[in-house]
């Protein structure tokens, strides 16, 4: 298989899986999902980029960049393939659990406040 004809098959082959598991779930966004490749694709340049200061002639390894960028993409569509084809956990499991309903729930979270771990006081 010819280099151009790999890539193509690749680049179908994640469209194809991506696609159908990433809108399966309501709360995995694709904006989310397209945040999470890009900044792995990101990280992956920088770590690419960051190899160069160990060569003595560091213009000859540029190539290092972009393929740190290819594994972060696909270091990246590899966790949104995962992500979203585990089952996500309903909000609701957790209050049966407790005996809660949703209601009482939801108040209880707005209600509640965190004690104060340190407390200060001014008298004068």
């Amino acid at each position: 298989m010819t280099p151009q004809k790999w890539t193509s098959f690749l680049l179908a082959a994640l469209l194809i899986f991506t696609s159908s598991a990433s809108f399966a779930q309501a709360d995995r966004t694709f904006k989310r999902n397209t945040a999470a490749v890009l900044f792995a694709s990101l990280g992956g340049a920088i770590l690419g980029l960051s190899t160069l200061s160990f060569y003595g002639s560091p213009e000859e390894h540029t190539d290092n960049i972009s393929l740190g960028a290819l594994v972060g993409f696909v270091a990246g569509v590899g966790y949104v393939v995962y992500d979203s084809s585990r089952p996500a956990t309903p909000s609701y499991e957790y209050s049966q659990n407790l005996g809660w309903d949703q209601k009482n729930r939801r108040a209880s979270a707005t209600v509640a406040k965190a004690l104060p771990l340190v407390n200060f006081g001014f008298e004068f």
